[in-house]
This record gives structure tokens, C-alpha cells and sequence, in this order.
């Protein structure tokens, strides 16, 4: 049951919304579109706030059902976090995609939205004043992620937890970097925070 667990949030986790979103929508890959990302954020830019509210409520959904199900499955607790973390995997690099996929933000959210319901709430409201503050999603992203292992470390007060969690963020942050290694590299070696800011 564990592997079947690991191997299910993998391919569920793999589910391309934004992709399929767009391909109904305008019969494009997203892919092509803005900043080349296939998630929420790229399909607000590249057709409207609401499009992109919708997949981002999609998103939540899969990771949350990936989440509750392996709450009431019988499988061990090594395999609970190794197939959540599949899933924030599977939605980065998906096999329907050749492995072209999100950034995972979502998924995250998604997940410990029911793993560690008070942090998570938190960091996404920390997500939303930043960026809205900045106006810029990264550092949004980047603030919420720091407050989500902060508040785990805290008051979960579980290395098991904050382990887990910290493995979620990386996975994130290194999407993000590796995605955009040709702006976000340079851009980071000058310590210029108002341009990194503006690289989705």
C-alpha cells in the first residue's frame, strides 16, 4: 500500500490543470505563454484573474484530496511525507508533460493546508500581503515559505514535520531557480532584491 500511496500522488500530483485549463481555453500550450509556467499565476497573466483563481482552486483541491487520502490510508509515516512530496514533484515535473510543469506553490499550500493547518493559513496570508505589498509573487512566495518553517518549527515542534516541510520549500525554491537560472543567477549575484523581485 505504501508504493501504491507513493506512486498515486505521483500521478495525481502530475495532473496538469493550468495545462488543460489553457488548451480548452485558447487551444495554446501555457507553456508558450508568459513566464512559461504551467500553474495559477501564469494563467492570470495570460487570460484573466479568474482563469487563474479557478485553477488555483483546482490545484488546492488535487493536493488536498492527495493529502486526505493518505491520512486514511493504512500506510506508514515514511510514506505519507514521501508520497506528499511526490505529489509537489509530479506537479513540477510531470510525466503527462515531460516533466515541464508548476512550481509546486500550490500543491504545497494544498497539503499542509491539512497537515499543518495553522502555519499554512498563515504563510498564505503572508503570500498574499507581500505580494500585494511588493507587488511581486516571488517575494511573496519567498516570505510565505519562511513564515510556513518558522511557525512548523515552533509550534508543531516536530523535527519529523519541520524536515518535511523544509523539503517542500527547497523543492519550490529550487523550481523556481532552475526555471529561471538566466535571470534569477545574475540578478541574485548583484544583490538587485527589486529585480529578482519582478522574475515570476
Amino acid at each position: 500500500m505504501d508504493v501504491i500511496y507513493i506512486i498515486f500522488s505521483y500521478l495525481i500530483g502530475s495532473m496538469p490543470t493550468a495545462y488543460i485549463f489553457f488548451k480548452f481555453a485558447q487551444n495554446k500550450d501555457i507553456r508558450n505563454h508568459g513566464s512559461g509556467n504551467s500553474g495559477a499565476l501564469n494563467i492570470w497573466r495570460s487570460q484573466n484573474i479568474i482563469s487563474g483563481a479557478l485553477v488555483l482552486l483546482i490545484d488546492l483541491l488535487k493536493a488536498i484530496s492527495i493529502a486526505i487520502t493518505g491520512k486514511n490510508l493504512e500506510i506508514s509515516e515514511i510514506a505519507f511525507y514521501v508520497g506528499t512530496t511526490s505529489a509537489v514533484i509530479g506537479h513540477n515535473y510531470p510525466i503527462y508533460l515531460k516533466f515541464k510543469g508548476g512550481k509546486g506553490v500550490s500543491v504545497v499550500a494544498g497539503i499542509t493546508l491539512i497537515i499543518i493547518t495553522i502555519p499554512s493559513f498563515i504563510a498564505g496570508i503572508t503570500i498574499g500581503l507581500v505580494a500585494l505589498l511588493t507587488r511581486s509573487p516571488l517575494w511573496g512566495i519567498f516570505c510565505g515559505a519562511l513564515i510556513l518553517n518558522i511557525l512548523t518549527l515552533v509550534l508543531e515542534q516536530s523535527i519529523v514535520l519541520s524536515v518535511w516541510c523544509a523539503i517542500l520549500s527547497i523543492i519550490v525554491g529550487l523550481t523556481h531557480l532552475f526555471r529561471r537560472k538566466d535571470d534569477l543567477i545574475p540578478a541574485i549575484k548583484n544583490i538587485d532584491l527589486k529585480k529578482i523581485g519582478k522574475i515570476e
